[in-house]
């Protein structure tokens, strides 16, 4: 009990024993006090709104500043007001932060705190829990954010110093020296003409200025499309170094996104991994380009976790038709399994150009592979994407 109780109780008895008009005011004010006390938070709390301001999306160790916009409208001051807000340990070191303000009618308050990112996932601010009470009393009002604000820490991107992957559609705009095919927009220069080379390549006019059959050099280009499928279920990834081999195919596919993305190559992502935030497995992103689309794409790889009743990658980019012929589809897993060498080995028939990426390869995975003409690429302990030794 409260002094303020004790007060009042007192005061309340002594009227009861004597009835002077002294004490009936004093006995009659604590009680209004009392009743006064009671109603004050609760009317206040219908006029106090608050908003965070967080963002949505953070790369790996990237510091930002969360804002709470707190307004109070009501008619009565309002003593003081407790404010809670949890945050999660990956975000910052300081696991719950707390303030006490007194606001005037019509005054607004920001509260400001950092976070930093140290791992990618998905992450939720608060609830926000806020406490209102009066001076006079301790009756406190409880309000409770109903909704707590999500952010997602994207993965890292490590730099892809040469791109080990096969070209399927002429007149990209990209350039590699491992395309099958060339661009006959985009000439490099001449070379003495060779037993095969065929005749529409032949540049009349300096083989009749040399005096020799000069054919012209073109531009070798990569396919304008590619289908990144990463493999995201528990029972893709065994072993003991199960969670380190995700999180490495993780990081290797937002650095084949970003590197194909940048050098304006339209990409796609499909995965069989968990989305917690629409709660929900599976993930398909259509091939496109720009800087708005590798943002979603990588905020998607951000959230994605291992799921553990979904259907496995295979069962999963079979039934998908977001590919045109010529296309590429890189397929990132941890081992092969006949199953998915049998679907790559389908999609190849389709005219499509097939690249295997193992986070966890062993020989005879690599034998299988190169039996069936696949090209097989592994991935390093920094996720980037490495021929295989």
């Amino acid at each position: 009990m409260t002094p303020l109780r004790i007060v009042t109780g007192i005061a309340v008895i002594w009227l009861i024993l004597d009835p002077q008009p002294v004490v009936g005011f004093v006995a009659y004010t604590l009680i209004g006090l009392q009743v006064l006390g009671w109603f004050w938070p609760r009317i206040a709390r219908n006029q106090l709104t608050w908003q965070r301001y967080a963002p949505l999306a953070l790369a790996p160790d990237e510091v930002a500043e969360v804002k709470i916009h707190i307004t109070y409208r009501g008619w009565l001051p309002l003593p003081y007001l407790v404010i809670c807000e949890d945050i999660p340990a990956m975000l910052s070191n300081v696991p719950r932060r707390q303030w006490v303000l007194s606001l005037w009618p019509g005054q607004s308050h920001t509260l400001r705190y950092p976070i930093q990112c140290r791992q990618r996932g998905l992450y939720w601010l608060g609830p926000l829990s806020l406490r209102i009470g009066s001076v006079f009393d301790q009756h406190e009002t409880q309000l409770t954010e109903r909704k707590s604000t999500p952010i997602t820490v994207t993965p890292a991107v490590v730099s892809l110093r040469l791109l080990h992957l096969i070209a399927a559609l002429p007149y990209s705009q990209e350039r590699y020296h491992l395309s099958l095919f060339e661009d006959a927009t985009q000439k490099t220069g001449v070379r003495t003409y060779q037993v095969g080379d065929p005749p529409r390549r032949i540049d009349w006019k300096t083989s009749a200025r040399l005096g020799d059959l000069q054919v012209r050099e073109l531009t070798p280009t990569i396919a304008r499309e590619t289908l990144i499928v990463l493999a995201f279920t528990e029972a893709e990834y065994p072993g003991r170094f199960a969670y380190d081999n995700r999180e490495r195919a993780v990081v290797a596919t937002a650095s084949l996104a970003t590197t194909l993305i940048q050098r304006r190559q339209a990409v796609g992502l499909c995965s069989n991994g968990y989305d917690p935030l629409h709660r929900q497995a599976g993930i398909t992103l259509l091939p496109a380009t720009g800087i708005e689309h590798l943002r979603e794409l990588l905020v998607r790889l951000g959230r994605i976790e291992p799921a553990t009743d979904a259907p496995l990658i295979e069962e999963v980019i079979t039934g998908e038709s977001v590919l045109r012929p010529g296309a590429t589809l890189v397929l990132i897993t941890s081992v092969l399994s006949t199953q998915i060498l049998t679907t790559l080995v389908t999609f190849r028939q389709r005219a499509m150009k097939v690249v295997l990426v193992l986070a966890d390869p062993v020989l005879t995975d690599l034998l299988h592979a190169q039996q069936y003409g696949i090209v097989t690429l592994q991935i390093d302990r920094a996720g980037a994407i490495i021929p295989c030794t």
